[in-house]
């Protein structure tokens, strides 16, 4: 049975706010030039250093180097090389962006960076294969995902110590916690399955979703979590509340990418074996389809909510597009493979892991040209599954 329409609710109500315009004043606006060219000086001296301030470092993962890259965003310019543990997949930043988590796929380990001072501080020991991994919002523990086992580790993060082990229903793709960090998400793959663990008692209860359920994405009122059913050709939607299926909405073939516009208006999926991004309207729960490029992989919306990104991993471009008219205003030309994205703290810039090459390129976000190409941040493999630079996250 189809829900109404409105149920979803994926935002809250707004408001519109009634604006009275203020009353001029005779030679008003000439004083507000005289006025604005005085303090000119002064604003650009405050955007500098509001620029500066906002400049963070990304944290790039380089498999064949067994090694984290990090980059100035001020300058884009590599500033450290990090050991890790055997072939890195996976970055996860701490709420605070002070800590890095590392899942190291052939050393069974997790390694810990301090990004204040560029240095792995620790080494856990943990189940075989550790991939995607999230940290509670209040920052106290780390939930991992193991690629093989249906299994998921939980940590510590004041010890660094595995503190339990939490078996699932099946081999487990994504993770993700509800806003109040009391309930972990977890897509199973090979369960068709979402489950859902309690933080205080550890407890599981598992939802039927779709074959394949490969990512997932919570809605800005946290009242929904959306699924892309990798096998099913699919979206399913849970209440969160009631940890049940909503509805499942038909989309391109093979969704994994998913995320939600900030207002909340629509859901986007990259369609992995169509070549396309899917569109679905949060209010009719209509979807529009979109043809992107070969084999799109991430997608990443902008905080203002008015661009989204998909990286088309079997070329060397990213689609750009218009959340209002929900139109591709841009193919832009990247590094080979792309494959994950990350914004920089500012929402200027977009940074590419060219995972097919040895390159991050940056793409500047209002004139969607590309800034420039970071070269040498990972060397690339030989091997069908060597990648180059892969996954990547901003510090502090």
């Amino acid at each position: 049975m189809r829900i109404r329409q409105s149920s979803l609710q994926f935002a809250p109500a707004q408001r519109k706010q009634r604006v009275t315009p203020s009353r001029s004043t005779p030679g008003g606006f000439n004083r507000l030039r005289i006025i604005s060219k005085a303090l000119l000086p002064l604003l650009l001296i405050v955007w500098a250093f509001a620029s500066s301030a906002l400049a963070a470092n990304l944290f790039v993962v380089a498999p064949t180097d067994d090694s984290v890259t990090v980059i100035d965003s001020a300058t884009d310019h590599i500033i450290e090389r990090i050991p890790v543990g055997t072939h890195p997949v996976r970055i996860t930043m701490s709420p605070d962006r002070r800590t890095a988590y590392i899942s190291n796929g052939q050393s069974s380990t997790v390694s810990v960076i301090d990004t204040d001072t560029l240095a792995t501080v620790a080494t856990i020991p943990v189940a075989p294969n550790p991939q995607e991994a999230a940290v509670t919002p209040d920052g106290g523990r780390l939930f991992l995902v193991h690629q093989l086992i249906p299994q998921i580790s939980v940590i510590d993060t004041a010890t660094n110590q595995v503190i339990r082990t939490i078996r699932i229903s099946g081999r487990a793709n994504d993770v993700l916690f509800t806003f109040d960090g009391r309930f972990a998400y977890f897509a199973v793959y090979d369960a068709g399955k979402v489950d859902v663990v309690d933080t205080a008692t550890y407890q599981v209860n598992s939802i039927t979703t779709g074959p394949g359920s490969r990512r997932l994405a919570i809605s800005p009122t946290g009242h929904r979590v959306a699924v892309a059913n990798f096998l099913d050709n699919s979206v399913s939607i849970i209440d969160t509340l009631t940890q049940t299926v909503m509805e499942t909405i038909r989309v391109g073939i093979a969704p994994r990418g998913i995320a939600i516009t900030p207002s909340g208006d629509a859901i986007y999926t990259t369609d992995v074996r169509g070549g396309t991004a899917s569109i679905i309207d949060s209010d009719t729960l209509t979807v529009k389809t979109l043809t992107v490029g070969p084999k799109p992989w991430d997608v990443l919306i902008t905080d203002d909510g008015t661009r989204a990104f998909v990286t088309n991993g079997g070329s060397n471009t990213m689609a750009a597009i218009d959340t209002a008219t929900r139109e591709i205003i841009q193919t832009i030309v990247v590094g080979n493979g792309p494959f994950f994205l990350a914004a920089d703290p500012g929402g200027q810039k977009l940074y590419v892991s060219d995972s097919k090459d040895t390159t991050v390129t940056v793409v500047d976000i209002p004139s969607l040209t590309v800034l420039r190409i970071i070269q040498n941040v990972a060397n690339k493999g030989s091997g069908k599954y060597d990648y180059g630079p892969f996954d990547l996250a901003f510090g502090p």
